[in-house]
């Protein structure tokens, strides 16, 4: 309820409810200019470069005879998808990102590690679990695939990561998530002593020039602030809880 459109829904509820005060109506008229705003492409361009853009996209080529594995980070799984028959089927983000795994995993020869649980429900297969099966659909061998299904936050997905990679004595990951949330997780895995080469991919930030329809409301905007906001606020929290 810290994010659009929620936060926004109880401002409005709360101005309804004192309505008669003065400062009611500016709180309106504040909730109702923030969600116009949000739902445009330049302000979510202002939020979501600084997380995009951090780091550079990966040049795959430089990755030949790397000591390093390809570590993919799930993101989201849809349950009971109806167009594959009930089974659970990987989510938009979850989706690209595995797609660019694929990619770098055939051009660099590297394995990979699919990493995610289930943190939304018990009932739900878990991320590692789905992500390895569109890889192997994708063409990569199955000797090429590790599966680890335990991890529910970005943090578990460096711990359990970590610990998989040190019974082989290997330290270097490719980590491939969405380019918004790459900040997040390289502070994540490089707090567990791995070095990191980021592999952002699944961008949010308008790439073409603007015109009158990227001033206009639209819901998939909001979606994609709210993603930016959820970050900001998601790495202060890991900063709080598990800085040294």
């Amino acid at each position: 309820m810290l994010l659009p459109p929620g936060i926004f829904i109880l401002l409005g509820l709360v101005s309804l409810i004192f309505w008669k005060k003065g400062w009611a109506r500016l709180l309106l008229a504040f909730s109702l200019v923030c969600l116009w705003l949000l739902s445009t492409e330049p302000v979510r361009d202002v939020l979501t470069s600084p997380l995009e853009f951090q780091y550079a996209a990966l040049n795959i080529e430089t990755l030949a005879q790397q000591n390093a594995v390809i570590v993919l980070l799930g993101g989201g799984v849809q349950k009971n998808a109806p167009d594959y028959h009930g089974s659970d089927e990987l989510g938009q983000s979850s989706m690209m990102r595995t797609i660019y795994a694929a990619k770098i995993s055939e051009v660099s020869k590297l394995p990979i590690y699919a990493t995610g649980g289930s943190p939304l429900s018990e009932n739900t297969e878990a991320e590692g679990d789905v992500m390895k099966r569109w890889l192997i659909w994708f063409g990569i061998e199955d000797a090429n695939i590790h599966s680890e299904n335990q991890a529910n936050t970005t943090w578990e997905n460096a711990i359990f990561t970590k610990k998989l990679l040190g019974e082989k004595h290997i330290n270097t990951v490719i980590l491939v998530t969405s380019a918004w949330h790459m900040p997040r997780a390289v502070w994540c895995f490089e707090a567990q002593g791995l070095h990191v080469i980021p592999a952002p991919t699944d961008y949010l930030t308008e790439q073409a020039a603007y015109d009158m329809r990227s001033f206009l409301p639209r819901w998939n905007v909001l979606d994609d602030s709210s993603h930016a906001l959820q970050e900001y606020l998601g790495f202060l929290w890991y900063k709080l809880r598990y800085s040294p």
